[in-house]
């Protein structure tokens, strides 16, 4: 869509946005002051107060904590609403609600109950609500697991109130009927739409990490500096126990279906369209597709087609016999895969769909302009879930056969997610993997057996061979050079079968040992590094190699973060007499890595005790490790580490 039609929908967006958020007065961002009124003299020193106990708190037991907070909450009853809404005070409250237990967190959310429209589309009031929404998990689950427990009485609450107290269920769903009729205005307010992320995914009884590496989701980056500043984020922080999805009531999981519904089938064609090229709005229809995978009834397939629909022109259940409605859609399309907040909608599109809506869009939208749109900035990604969402190997040859010139030009314009995508599909897939590896050769400008020797470098640092031929011995080894995506892609080639991988193998076995053992100080290379000796594809004899050139350097490497992790791998793979060979080394400076927190791990991996003291008995532990290992080996993969424990994944 461009020109004219561009303008149309920007002059539609802005008109709607002055009439949703102007004269009903909920979804226009509010001043900075509380909306509520100022606060008392004496209630805000009282609150700076609690503030410096919170910062630096003296609690000796569970009950002086909650004491505490019983106390700051009786003491500030009635002054909720403007204590939330006020810049200075909603931090504290939010401090007061990390260290609040279930009773403590419905008691306050029933007294700003009936606000929620107000206080969701409030600057400091929707942090508090988020806040409180993501605290409320482990309440709810514990109701479900104990449905009599918001009846149990407790010391600081009169008799009479108890049996009024809502429960934390009730609350969350009471919430939900405030905002019903306003969701589309509030999807796309600015303040409002990071709480109700949250919302949907407590709805949807998923566990919102805001500190983890969805963060950006709910919280802006802005958010995230002002409560770091103001020492928000360290109180009430979970245990890894406490990471699992929380437990929801069926009605929760009703109340989710009837938002969607309502603004799949109320909003208007407009409006949707606005809300998909919206950095605000966007994110929450994200999330909305994202929770499809919970519908797998027909009221809820159709509940998403109707969604689909009104984002892409009725692209899900739409017939192209009207040729306006096809131009339109196309126009339409166009605009989308070239916007920020459209290109991510079409990503989780993408992914989510169903193979009708996918194909039909890979067809009618995208097949012949891959290599257009995978040297456009936002594009680019769109073509890389589509390749990676390929729905069958036919599928994959004939965006294969749009892409393969392109991969030239695309590693001269930085663009190598789209290589990596077709290079992680290829071995997903088990087609197309000789003409990939022959495409990656063809844009390092590989050409010479001795240009070969060099193609792991070229892939490591995504570049043509040009600029690695005179390289010293030094610069090779370099591994600051080398690229997340070139280590990426060595690690899906590893995934093929030996005919194919055999060209970045027996290029990384042409390099010196000298070059080759920094690969396992380095966070991309030793990626790369651990996926050759995990990989079934790759033989016994070259693995033999690789292990023996670290021969002399295994102190070096325990004591490293990440080369543990490499010799973890080599543990689970080396045989009886390299095991030896390992141990000796090691034993020789035990007391040095006893001393070194990931030197001692690695003494316990290899059993430098039961070594040292029953010589025997470990070499029979060891061969009998190898023996499961072998027997189990198709049910368990590469996944079956030392100890027979699988390896747990870690980060870059």
């Amino acid at each position: 869509m461009e020109g004219e039609e561009i303008e149309q929908y920007t002059s539609s967006k802005s008109r709607y946005n002055n009439n949703r958020h102007g004269s009903d007065g909920y979804a226009r961002p509010p001043p900075a002051h509380s909306i509520y009124g100022e606060i008392d003299a004496e209630v805000l020193g009282y609150f700076k107060n609690v503030e410096e106990t919170l910062d630096n708190p003296a609690f000796e037991t569970a009950e002086e904590l909650r004491s505490f907070v019983d106390a700051v909450y009786e003491e500030v009853e009635g002054n909720e609403l403007v204590l939330v809404t006020d810049p200075s005070c909603a931090i504290i409250v939010e401090k007061l609600l990390r260290i609040s237990d279930g009773f403590q967190l419905r008691v306050f959310g029933d007294r700003i109950s009936g606000r929620s429209v107000e206080l969701f589309s409030h600057q400091w009031g929707s942090h508090v609500c988020q806040t409180l929404l993501t605290l409320s998990a482990d309440a709810i689950t514990k109701e479900v697991n104990d449905p009599d427990t918001d009846m149990k009485d407790d010391d600081s609450q009169k008799e009479g109130e108890q049996q009024e107290l809502r429960s934390m269920q009730q609350l969350v769903l009471d919430m939900c009927q405030d905002i019903k009729p306003e969701l589309g205005a509030l999807i796309s307010q600015q303040y409002a739409s990071h709480p109700i992320r949250v919302l949907l995914c407590l709805l949807a009884g998923k566990r919102v990490d805001e500190e983890g590496a969805d963060r950006g989701r709910f919280r802006s980056k802005k958010s995230g500096k002002y409560r770091q500043a103001h020492n928000s984020n360290g109180l009430g922080k979970r245990s890894g126990k406490d990471n699992a999805p929380p437990k929801v009531p069926q009605s929760f999981t009703i109340m989710l279906r009837e938002l969607i519904s309502d603004l799949a089938t109320k909003s208007s064609d407009t409006e949707m369209r606005v809300f998909a090229v919206s950095k605000v709005a966007s994110p929450v229809l994200q999330l909305l597709l994202e929770m499809e995978q919970s519908f797998n009834d027909k009221e809820g397939e159709k509940i998403i087609a109707a969604l689909l629909d009104r984002i892409l022109w009725d692209v899900a259940t739409g017939k192209d016999t009207d040729a306006s409605v096809v131009a339109q859609r196309t126009s339409w399309f166009e605009t989308m895969i070239r916007d920020q907040g459209g290109s991510r909608l079409l990503q989780v599109i993408l992914k989510v769909a169903p193979a009708s809506v996918h194909n039909k869009l890979y067809e009618k939208h995208l097949k012949g302009k891959l290599a257009k749109y995978s040297q456009h900035p936002l594009a680019n990604f769109v073509v890389q879930t589509l390749v990676s969402t390929a729905r069958s190997q036919e599928q994959f040859t004939d965006m294969c056969q749009e892409l393969q010139s392109s991969f030239g030009p695309l590693l001269k314009n930085n663009k190598h997610g789209v290589i990596r995508s077709v290079v992680e599909a290829s071995a997903k897939l088990n087609t197309q993997q000789t003409q990939v590896i022959k495409w990656l050769r063809e844009a390092f400008g590989i050409e010479s057996d001795e240009d070969q020797k060099l193609f792991v470098l070229c892939l490591m640092r995504m570049t043509r061979i040009e600029n690695v031929r005179d390289l010293s011995d030094k610069e090779k080894s370099d591994t600051r050079a080398f690229h997340l995506q070139g280590s990426l892609i060595m690690q899906d080639i590893m995934k093929m079968n030996e005919g194919h991988n055999k060209h970045i193998v027996t290029s990384f076995l042409s390099q010196k040992p000298d070059t080759t053992l920094p690969w396992c100080f380095s966070p991309q290379a030793s990626r790369a590094f651990e996926a050759m000796l995990a990989s079934e594809y790759v033989g016994g004899k070259v693995k033999k190699k690789i292990i023996k050139n670290l021969q002399g350097h295994y102190v070096q490497i325990a004591k490293d973060k990440f080369g543990s992790h490499i010799l973890d791998r080599i543990w689970a793979v080396a045989e009886i007499n390299v095991k030896e060979q390992i141990v000796a080394e090691l034993l020789k400076r035990e007391r040095e890595l006893a001393e070194h927190p990931m030197g001692k791990c690695v003494l316990w991996t290899v059993r430098i005790e039961l070594y040292k003291r029953r010589h025997d008995e470990w070499v029979e532990r060891e061969k009998g490790l190898e023996k499961k290992k072998e027997l189990f080996k198709d049910i368990l993969g590469d996944g079956f580490a030392a100890g027979g424990k699988p390896n747990k994944k870690r980060k870059h």
